[in-house]
C-alpha cells in the first residue's frame, strides 16, 4: 500500500535551478568548452588583470574545526564593520561595530533569517527583481508580499515619490530590493539612495538592501556604493545591508556572507540562526578575515571595473547588433536585461529562446522568473519577452556564447 504523506508546501523552483536542470537534459557539462553559461549569476573565480592574489589553500588549525559562534567569528564581524566605516562612514559620529554584523552561509540564508525574525508584516518588493526572493517570501507565513511594478517605459528605474505613495497606500512595513539590481543592472545611486534611506528613517519601515554587487558600479568614480554612507545612526536607522564574499571578492563557493544593521535587529536575526542553520562555516570565516580590508577591496574593485565594463560593453554591442533590444544600459552588477520582442516569433518568448539556445549550448534565464509571484497568487506572468544574460563568464567564454546566440537568431530569421 502506497504511503500517503501530509500535504507539502509547494515552492516554485528558482529560475537558475530550472534552466540548469534543462541544460543538464541537453547534456550540459561545465568542463565542455563549447558550453557557455549566461544563466548563473557567478563571477569569474580566478585571476583577472591586476586583481589581488587569490587564496588557493587554507590551513585549518585544530580549534577552527569546531562550531563557530552563531553570529559569526568576532574577528570577521569586526573586520566587516571596520571596512564599511573606512569606506563609507569616515568622520561620522555613529560607527558600525561587530555587534552590528552577523555572518551566515549565503545571501539567501541571511534574507531568510531576516524575514523569519521581523514578525508579521506587509513586505514590498519590486518587479523585476532577484528570482530567489520569490521562494523565500513564499515559505514564511508571517509575510504578506506586495508587488511594486517598475515602469518599463522608464527603464525599470525606481521612483522615490511613487514609492512613498505605495508605502502609505499598502501600509508597507518592510521593503526588500537588490541594488545594483539583479536582473536589470540598474543602480540606485547618490541622491536617490540617500532619499531612499531617509524615507525608511522618516516612515519607519525596514529597508532590506541586497548589496552583493556593491562594487560592480560602472558610472561611479570609486566603483562602489552602499546605503551605509547615508545612515545617520547605525543603531536606530531601520536599514539592513546584506552582502558578502560571493560577488565583491569573487568567492561564491565559500558561502561567507553578512547582514549589517541596528544591533537590536542583528540580535533577533542571530537568534533565528541558532535554530534555522546553526551558523556559518568556521574555517572559511577564519580565512576570510585576511580578505576583508580596504586595500584588498579597492584593488579587487579596480580590477573588476576594468574587466567587467569591457565584458558589458562587448556583450551589449553584440546583442544590439543581433536585433535584441536593451531597455536600460546596465550601470551595475553583471547582467543584461534583454528584450526579445523584435526577434522572430518563434524565439521572441523567453522560454522558447532558452530552448533554442540550449540546442546551441548556451544557457540564459527567461524573464518570467523575475516576475516574482510568491505562492502563485497571479496566474499570468510578466516579462515573457525578456531574458537575463550574465556577463560573469570570462571574455573568451562570452565570445563563444555570443556566437551561439548569433547562430540561434540566424536559424530563425
Amino acid at each position: 500500500m502506497q504511503k500517503k504523506f501530509p500535504k507539502l508546501k509547494t515552492v516554485a523552483k528558482a529560475g537558475v535551478i530550472y534552466v540548469m536542470e534543462k541544460a543538464a537534459e541537453h547534456g550540459f557539462d561545465s568542463r565542455d568548452p563549447e558550453w557557455v553559461n549566461f544563466g548563473q549569476g557567478a563571477p569569474e573565480t580566478g585571476i583577472i588583470l591586476n586583481s589581488p592574489a587569490r587564496i588557493e589553500q587554507i590551513n585549518i588549525i585544530n580549534h577552527n574545526q569546531g562550531y563557530a559562534p552563531v553570529p559569526g567569528l568576532y574577528e570577521l564581524r569586526n573586520k566587516v564593520a571596520s571596512l564599511y566605516n573606512d569606506l563609507f562612514r569616515q568622520n561620522k559620529t555613529s560607527q558600525y561595530t561587530c555587534k552590528n554584523v552577523i555572518i551566515a552561509g549565503g545571501g539567501r540564508l541571511i534574507i531568510s533569517r531576516i524575514l523569519a525574525a521581523i514578525g508579521k508584516i506587509n513586505l514590498g518588493y519590486f518587479l523585476p527583481d532577484y528570482a530567489s526572493y520569490e521562494g523565500i517570501m513564499s515559505v514564511f507565513g508571517n509575510i504578506k508580499p506586495i508587488a511594486l511594478k517598475l515602469p518599463v517605459n522608464k527603464g525599470f528605474q525606481l521612483n522615490i515619490v511613487e514609492l512613498k505613495k505605495n508605502i502609505k497606500k499598502h501600509k508597507i512595513q518592510a521593503i526588500l530590493l537588490s541594488n545594483p539590481s539583479n536582473p536589470t543592472g540598474n543602480v540606485i545611486a547618490e541622491d536617490n539612495l540617500q532619499k531612499l534611506v531617509k524615507l525608511a528613517r522618516d516612515l519607519g519601515f525596514i529597508l532590506i538592501l541586497d548589496e552583493f554587487y556593491f562594487n560592480y558600479i560602472y558610472n561611479s568614480e570609486n566603483g562602489f556604493i552602499s546605503a551605509s554612507e547615508y545612515i545617520n545612526d547605525v543603531d536606530s536607522d531601520p536599514v539592513i545591508i546584506v552582502s558578502g564574499l560571493t560577488k565583491a571578492w569573487r568567492y561564491p563557493g565559500w558561502r561567507v556572507c553578512w547582514a549589517m544593521g541596528p544591533q537590536e535587529i542583528m540580535e533577533s536575526i542571530s537568534s533565528v540562526g541558532s535554530f534555522l542553520d546553526g551558523g556559518a562555516n568556521n574555517p572559511l570565516q577564519k580565512a576570510a578575515v585576511a580578505l576583508i580590508n580596504k586595500k584588498n577591496f579597492q584593488a579587487e574593485t579596480r580590477a573588476i571595473q576594468v574587466e567587467y565594463r569591457k565584458k558589458r560593453d562587448y556583450m551589449v554591442q553584440r546583442l544590439l547588433s543581433l536585433g535584441i533590444k536593451i531597455d536600460n544600459n546596465p550601470e551595475g552588477a553583471f547582467y543584461i536585461w534583454a528584450n526579445l520582442s523584435n526577434l522572430p516569433v518563434k524565439i521572441n518568448d523567453g522560454m522558447k529562446f532558452l530552448e533554442a539556445c540550449l540546442i546551441e549550448k548556451a544557457i540564459v534565464v527567461p524573464g518570467i522568473f523575475f516576475d516574482l509571484n510568491p505562492r502563485g497568487r497571479r496566474k499570468k506572468r510578466n516579462f515573457q519577452n525578456y531574458v537575463r544574460f550574465s556577463y560573469g563568464p570570462s571574455m573568451e567564454k562570452i565570445k563563444i556564447g555570443m556566437n551561439a546566440i548569433e547562430r540561434v537568431i540566424k536559424k530563425y530569421s
